[in-house]
């Protein structure tokens, strides 16, 4: 080969390149430009899009047994059978309609062998409406027990007249069983009940015993003495779950509020921090002197709106034991099926499964408390992964490495509370329950994972 063919060929063979080069960097341009859009997506539309489309595929899914069960298995489902049921007992019960409306000329059966040889022939017994006229009962105006409202046993009649039969009046006849409602006339009153003790002692300043009678609820006695309810469970000693009975006494206060007895080293200032109100109102309604120092050791004094300290709750792990506090709460007994020695824990403070793993889910649903329900860590570990987005479906999600190739997976959470790198003790929060990602609703999102392979959580955790 010539030193030109060479030439020309080295020519051709540039061109080539060129041209290679110029449709990479085009189509690394475009595929740079579709990830973008992708990416932003994902980011913006793209999981409200699949949700509807999810929610969409769930409502109409019914309308696919039809081609895939046949008419047998469609009609055959209980949730048909109801609606089908419902509506005929609907087209049977309807009032008002024409069966019911429609005059007929002659009776029912009217036309029939056994209506001729035993009915009345050809005579017509047609239903005719009667009036009945009622006479009023006269009264003379001398006699004022029946306007007053009350009913006399014995009444005086005059020369020529007889004594009226009072129909209104509620009684029941020799004889009878009925029973007529009276008649108020106009004018008249009803009796009005007496004010009770407990509102007209509206402004007593001290504690009273009530008994518990029959019917009575904490409530009931709560209006009946204007006070709340709290103030009489805090009196007492009692909770929302109490039971009184008849025959119990209670404590009731003049007011809102409970009742303290001094220690020592309690002030008035003291007092009212404590149970979140105002000094003066405790100085004024215990008829203390300005400062209240007169205050004494061991006296009861009344303390006006206050509210009662909610203690705070503390817990010490016994050095006997692996777990932390959080153990009783999230981990349920431990199940025979589990591995011996896994000591996985429940990762949700709720225990309601909504899907299983299985060959087209790779790990739990479950759900149950709503957003935000702790999520605890299933076993200790370090935080191999915590961020938040779409992140293919699992949204806020965080992974834990437990050595061994181990690892779990939490997703669709609402808040991360642990960051990557971090080291967290089994049961510890590290999330909270969410509806991020490729979500329906609210729920966990729980996968194990070991060696890199999905399996059934269930092996290692149990309800």
């Amino acid at each position: 080969m010539n030193k030109q063919a060479k030439k020309a060929l080295l020519f051709l063979l540039s061109i080539v390149m060129f041209f290679k080069r110029v449709l990479v960097g085009f189509f690394y341009l475009v595929g740079k430009g579709f990830s973008r859009v992708n990416g932003t997506y994902e980011k913006t539309i793209g999981p409200t899009l699949y949700q509807w489309f999810y929610t969409l595929q769930k409502q109409v899914r019914w309308m696919s047994m039809l081609k895939t069960s046949g008419m047998l298995g469609f009609f055959g489902r209980r949730s048909v059978l109801q609606i089908v049921l419902f509506l005929t007992l609907c087209i049977i019960m309807v009032p008002q309609t024409k069966l019911y409306t429609a005059e007929r000329a002659t009776q029912p059966g009217q036309n029939t062998l056994l209506y001729r040889l035993v009915g009345p022939g050809e005579q017509d017994f047609s239903l005719d409406e009667l009036t009945v006229e009622q006479a009023v009962p006269v009264f003379e105006e001398t006699d004022r027990n029946w306007r007053d409202g009350a009913i006399s046993a014995d009444q005086q009649n005059s020369a020529n007249q007889l004594p009226p039969e009072l129909d209104d009046i509620a009684a029941i006849s020799v004889g009878g069983t009925a029973v007529t409602k009276p008649t108020i006339l106009p004018g008249n009153q009803l009796p009005i009940q007496q004010e009770s003790a407990a509102s007209q002692s509206a402004n007593r300043k001290s504690v009273i015993e009530y008994m518990v009678d029959s019917g009575d609820t904490i409530g009931v006695i709560a209006e009946a003495f204007h006070i709340s309810q709290a103030t009489i469970l805090w009196a007492n000693d009692l909770t929302a779950r109490s039971y009184i009975r008849p025959g119990d006494t209670l404590k009731i206060l003049p007011t809102d509020g409970l009742i303290h007895t001094v220690a020592r080293g309690d002030t008035v200032s003291s007092l009212a921090n404590t149970y979140d109100t105002e000094s003066s109102k405790i100085i004024a309604f215990n008829n203390l002197q300005k400062d209240g120092s007169d205050i004494i050791i061991g006296e009861n004094l009344i303390i006006p709106d206050g509210t009662k300290p909610v203690p705070k709750s503390t817990y010490t792990v016994p050095d006997s034991r692996p777990y932390t506090p959080l153990t009783n709460v999230a981990a349920p007994p431990p199940s025979i099926s589990a591995p011996a020695g896994s000591g996985y824990l429940w990762p949700l403070g709720a225990h309601v499964i909504t899907q299983y793993y299985g060959f087209q889910h790779t790990g739990l649903d479950i759900s149950g408390g709503g957003t935000g329900t702790p999520i605890y860590a299933a076993r200790g570990g370090t935080v191999k992964t915590s961020q938040c987005g779409y992140n293919g479906g699992y949204g806020c999600y965080v992974i834990l490495d437990h050595g061994d190739g181990v690892n779990t997976l939490y997703g669709h959470a609402s808040q991360l509370y642990v960051s990557a790198g971090e080291t967290v003790t089994q049961g510890q929060t590290i999330a909270a329950m969410g509806n991020t990602g490729r979500s329906t609703g609210p729920h966990l999102h729980f996968e194990v994972r070991v060696n890199g392979v999905r399996t059934n959580p269930l092996k290692y955790i149990r309800y």
